[in-house]
């Protein structure tokens, strides 16, 4: 298993992963959004490969407050195995090293894989919190 940052030649298989791990795509995992998030933080986005194949993935982000974790996703096939806890300690490694006091994830309600894999790795819920989002614009 081979963990590295991703490029934008990944966006295909990364998809794919997505699609195949159960995340729901949205309208900010267009090619050209994505493409946006890499300019300005590519380091929080780790791809996990196995035999030169696109297996797992995360997205991260670092507000200037606090870390972010999301679209945590790894392919059927491939899951059980510790791909998931790889990505998000790795995260956890650079998060400490840019100096991040907190890092949340965000993980939809229903996926309860995903958090229960982020209650054994120590992330707490937080029900006081209900996220709230809006599109901006045509994009």
């Amino acid at each position: 298993m081979k963990m590295r940052q991703f490029s934008m030649k990944d966006y295909e298989q990364v998809r794919r992963v997505w699609e195949e791990s159960g995340l729901e795509i949205r309208p900010g995992d267009s090619k050209e959004d994505v493409r946006r998030k890499v300019a300005r933080d590519g380091g929080l986005f780790l791809v996990a490969e196995d035999g030169g194949s696109i297996v797992g993935t995360a997205m991260g982000a670092w507000d200037g407050r606090r870390g972010w974790i999301y679209h945590l996703g790894v392919l059927p096939g491939h899951q059980r195995k510790g791909i998931g806890s790889e990505l998000v300690k790795e995260f956890e490694k650079r998060m400490i090293a840019k100096r991040v006091p907190k890092v949340n994830a965000s993980v939809f309600d229903d996926n309860v894989a995903s958090r229960a894999l982020f209650e054994k790795m120590g992330f707490v819920p937080d029900r006081r919190s209900v996220l709230h989002g809006k599109r901006l614009g045509s994009g």
